[in-house]
């Protein structure tokens, strides 16, 4: 027959496992997201990389005030990149 303290023991136990695997669960499904910002970023970047050949390649028509805003932007994004 069981003692109460060792049916108590075997609950905390079960209680404790179902905690961890939520907590193991969690902890993977926060990865995965992780890892999908990251792709969706390159993504992003890559993106950002064609527009600004585009760009470059009609660069001469912009008026000076939007080259040179043009230019910062792609410094900037060279410095984050």
């Amino acid at each position: 027959m069981l003692s109460i303290s060792a049916a108590v023991e075997a609950v905390s136990n079960a209680i404790k496992s179902v905690f961890d695997f939520a907590s193991t669960a969690k902890e993977n499904q926060s990865e995965t997201e992780v890892i999908k910002e990251k792709r969706d970023l390159k993504k992003a970047t890559n993106k950002a990389e064609e527009a600004f050949k585009i760009v470059f390649r009609n660069f001469e028509c912009l008026p000076e005030k939007e080259q040179e805003r043009f230019k910062k932007l792609y410094d900037d994004f060279l410095d984050f990149n």
